[in-house]
């Protein structure tokens, strides 16, 4: 979980960072932190890299500025799924539309209940400060705040929206396993007796119920 918390805030950081310079850029362009000038030149930069090289990996690196990416989604879904304990398919599937009380600290969350036929509603509780460690809330927060922009673009629903190179919406459910084993392969995740580990989401949630107890 170590290396997915790792991950997950340079991700929230990469893209607090992005929302900044522009927030600062739009405010006062002419005497902001990022100057006209320097725009100019950064659209001429990437007009001519774009025009050189037709580049797929220049704009994806470009869009990681404002947007969560394919390659971002491994680490959330691990450190979600551990903290959450829900199934791959029921945290894919989360809605972007919820009820924060800030008064009781909470965020509730309505899921279908596909056993009753009617919707569940799930309710947790939000740290009470920053120098306390995640909890489901406070992630799922994150994510809907990182994802608000490309929920935007997409007009979805759902919680986790995506930027990729044919634009911006939700990625399959099919495609998550090839993503969490590429991550563990590329943090060189290893078992007890140092032999590579290639977990699945299902694991981590099992390994997450058993330390709660559940």
């Amino acid at each position: 979980m170590r290396a997915a918390v790792g991950d997950a805030v340079a991700v929230r950081d990469r893209i607090d960072r992005g929302d900044s310079l522009l927030a600062a850029y739009r405010a006062d362009p002419p005497s902001s932190a990022v100057t006209a000038v320097e725009i100019e030149t950064l659209d001429l930069h990437v007009l001519d890299l774009f025009d050189r090289t037709n580049s797929p990996a220049k704009r994806a690196d470009i869009a990681q500025g404002l947007f969560l990416t394919r390659e971002d989604l491994a680490p959330l879904l691990v450190l979600g799924t551990g903290l959450s304990g829900l199934r791959p398919s029921e945290l894919l599937n989360l809605p972007a539309s919820h009820q924060h009380d800030t008064v009781r600290g909470t965020v509730t969350i309505r899921v279908p209940d596909h056993r009753r036929g009617s919707n569940a509603a799930l309710r947790w509780k939000l740290r009470a400060s920053d120098d306390q460690p995640w909890g489901p809330g406070d992630f799922y927060l994150m994510v809907h705040r990182l994802t608000e922009r490309a929920r935007r673009a997409s007009d979805s629903d759902r919680l986790w929206c995506l930027w990729s190179l044919t634009g911006t919406g939700t990625l399959p459910p099919r495609s998550v396993a090839p993503l969490v084993k590429e991550w563990a392969h590329r943090h060189r995740l290893s078992d007890d007796v140092g032999l590579p580990l290639e977990p699945t989401l299902l694991q981590v949630r099992r390994a997450s119920l058993l330390a709660s107890g559940a």
